[in-house]
């Protein structure tokens, strides 16, 4: 239904504005007065009981006493009255709600019950909701030109849709697009996002034939699990860019105190927009930088990039922010650099990056990009140039654009120190080249169009299931958080691990000294030796673990001398593990994290000691795919050592690949799993398979 509502939200035939002022400053005043100078091509009402006509435009007392059906209605009035107002607009068979107003689930308290009567007040109406707490929506389409803000800076028509859970962000976000020569197809302040969410208008706006690009300002995800299947859909069809705010806990606790609503581990955040193709950007100007490529430029075929200057400082810069972002330099071919040589200065460099120098001309700089980009061994090109005083900037950008229109490459452009005031800047937008006031603005754009091609093209997997024993592992679970504890004992996790199909070493737990023996030689020698007990957790730092023990006196001096050192500390030792030991094997580390938003969400990296050092990993929020799963893999930089190198065997990628989607099913079927770090995890010689050798599995805590 809120598919149907939206549709009245951003398309009305009638408006009506509840609160509408006639004091300039006041909100109302502004929102009507934005309707009318943008030429709102429907019919308005304002409501005020205090007067007869507001900029021209009769007004009502009452929505009861408009007497014509209205599609929206915009509540600016206090909080207190609002949920009345509401009310009013549902009995009016108003169909869409535009809720302004402040003072609700964001101040706490009262404004959480009054939220709460919002909502409902929504559910028996059937009304589609923005906000509370929001700064209005805009369609900027000749049918229905509707500005129904309050910010000062009426919207330029074009292909970009925003949505923003920030309406002060929104003001600064359309003011600045205007002074990019950027324009909207739709613009969406959300607020407190207490019904309509960004998942509903992802859904909307993927079918949506004006948008072609979707810009996003996020505080906190509605439902991450949504949001990763909604997003995966609508990233295949059209480019999704945000900003996720709160990387830090300070900056999340701000987040979650804006909107009621928490924001999540940055880290989590990080693997949901892995896996949908959500490019993010770092800030709101990246946000732009990137936006002005992919509205103005064809997606690159490859990551091959030739760059053009009149100066070699720059040049570099940029080739330093490429390679940095999965880019390279393409390798011109020996027929274009003995072209180049025919006409270019003798100063020149025609290696790429290729320097004209500032003794080029502009007929140079014009047949040298015409050149690069005429070579098949050339995916896209950057310009840069610094504009001297003996040539006209505008005259540059001419002949860049010029030649970018002749090709299907994508063409980026950096006018080195010149911002959207200058007018080789406005000439190179307004003809469908972007410019960037640094050459690392430029390659990070490039570089993030070349990710969404790729994105584009990949394939996205399947969901598996496997057989597990379920009842064994609720078992275990229960029988622990039943007798309070916060962790599972060794013997218990490796049951847990084995119910789900995850393989570990073979093991034996032993509670005194004396048996240790007849255990070894079930296992067969060498075996690994390890204490435990409730404070033995980290056993590499305690001491606690022992490896490749061959006969039993080494077995019975080890364990002797363990036990005594840890008492020694005031640790107990409830008895020891005796496993096989698995040599051989590579060491990574799958691990699991519970966030209060998000839910689980996997770790995988280097593992071993080194693995908090290092920290070569990567994350990814379940249900997972297949592919999901080896990305996993294959994004850690360490990853070409699994592969095999330097005469190294490749190790079992794709048994560790069923091990993720394991562990993942493992953590979504049980809320009680808070923590679980598996390392180190030996993955063996293709085909071979991997043993988990040590499990730390933290329980979630009953809510008292």
């Amino acid at each position: 239904m809120i598919g149907v509502g939206l549709d009245a939200v951003f398309s009305p035939r009638s408006i009506a504005v509840v609160g509408a002022s006639r004091h300039p400053g006041k909100i109302g005043y502004e929102i009507l007065r934005n309707l009318i100078l943008n030429e709102y091509q429907g019919v308005l009402y304002p409501v005020n009981p205090n007067a007869r006509s507001i900029h021209g435009l009769r007004a009502y007392a009452n929505v009861r006493d408009i007497p014509d059906a209205i599609d929206l209605a915009i509540i600016t009035v206090p909080a207190d009255l609002a949920v009345r107002a509401a009310e009013e607009c549902g009995g009016q068979g108003a169909r869409g709600l535009v809720v302004i107003t402040a003072g609700f689930r964001e101040v706490g308290g009262i404004g959480l019950e009054r939220e709460a009567r919002l909502v409902d007040v929504c559910r028996r109406y059937d009304l589609t909701m923005i906000g509370p707490n929001c700064m209005g929506v805009i369609n900027t389409h000749p049918d229905v030109r509707m500005d129904a803000t309050f910010a000062p800076t009426p919207p330029l028509r074009g292909g970009i849709s925003l949505v923003t859970q920030s309406g002060a962000l929104g003001i600064a976000i359309l003011e600045h697009a205007k002074t990019l020569g950027v324009g909207f197809a739709k613009f969406c302040s959300l607020g407190n996002k207490a019904q309509v969410s960004l998942n509903d208008l992802l859904q909307m706006w993927r079918g949506d034939p004006d948008t072609k690009i979707i810009l996003a300002y996020i505080e906190n995800f509605g439902n991450p699990k949504n949001f990763v299947q909604i997003a995966r859909a609508t990233t295949k069809d059209k480019p999704v860019i945000a900003v996720k705010s709160g990387r830090s806990e300070a900056g999340s606790r701000a987040a979650a105190s804006h909107t009621g609503s928490l924001g999540g581990s940055d880290l989590a955040a990080e693997a949901v927009f892995a896996q949908t193709g959500v490019l993010r950007a770092a800030s709101i100007e990246e946000l732009f930088d990137f936006a002005m490529a992919f509205s103005l430029q064809p997606l690159p075929r490859g990551n091959r990039v030739a760059i053009v200057s009149d100066a070699g400082g720059p040049a570099i810069m940029c080739v330093d922010e490429l390679v940095a972002h999965g880019m390279r330099l393409a390798d011109l071919a020996p027929a274009t650099q003995a072209f180049m040589g025919t006409w270019a200065p003798p100063e020149a460099s025609l290696r790429n990056p290729i320097d004209l120098t500032p003794q080029g001309s502009l007929e140079d700089y014009r047949r040298a990009l015409d050149a690069v980009l005429s070579d098949d061994g050339v995916d896209a090109a950057i310009a840069i140039y610094v504009p001297p005083v003996r040539v006209d900037e505008v005259d540059i950008a001419r002949a860049v654009w010029q030649t970018a229109k002749d090709h299907s490459k994508p063409v980026l452009c950096n006018f080195l120190g010149r911002s959207e005031n200058s007018p080789g800047f406005v000439e190179l937008v307004s003809h469908g080249v972007p410019s960037y006031l640094f050459p690392e603005s430029a390659a990070r754009s490039l570089a993030a169009m070349y990710r969404y091609a790729e994105y584009r093209k990949r394939d996205e997997g399947e969901l598996r299931t496997f057989p597990v024993n379920r009842t064994q592992a609720q078992t275990i679970l229960d029988r622990a958080v039943g007798e309070g504890r916060s962790r599972l004992r060794d013997e218990e996790a490796d049951a847990l691990l084995n119910a789900y199909g995850i393989r570990t070493t073979k093991t034996r737990i032993v509670r005194r000294i004396e048996d240790l023996s007849r255990a070894a030689k079930e296992i067969g020698y060498p075996v690994v030796l390890k204490a435990f007990g409730p404070e033995i957790v980290h056993k590499s730092e305690l001491q606690a673990v022992r490896l490749g023990i061959r006969t039993e006196k080494e077995l019975v001096d080890a364990a002797s001398a363990m036990e005594r050192q840890l008492r020694d500390r005031r640790l107990t030792v409830e008895g020891f593990l005796v496993q096989e030991f698995v040599q051989g094997g590579m060491e990574v580390i799958l691990g699991m994290a519970r966030d209060k938003v998000y839910g689980p969400f996997l770790v995988f990296g280097l593992g071993g000691i080194y693995v908090e050092y290092l920290k070569d990993v990567s994350f990814g929020l379940p249900p997972l795919t297949d592919r999901d799963a080896m990305r996993m893999i294959e994004s850690i930089r360490t990853y070409p050592i699994l592969r095999g190198v330097r005469g190294e065997p490749a190790r079992d990628v794709t048994a560790l690949q069923d091990a993720i989607l394991r562990l993942g099913a493992l953590v979504s079927d049980f809320d009680s799993i808070q923590e679980m770090d598996l390392n180190p995890v030996l993955v063996l010689e293709e085909g071979r398979g991997y043993c988990a050798v040590d499990a730390r599995i933290i329980l979630a805590q009953p809510s008292s």
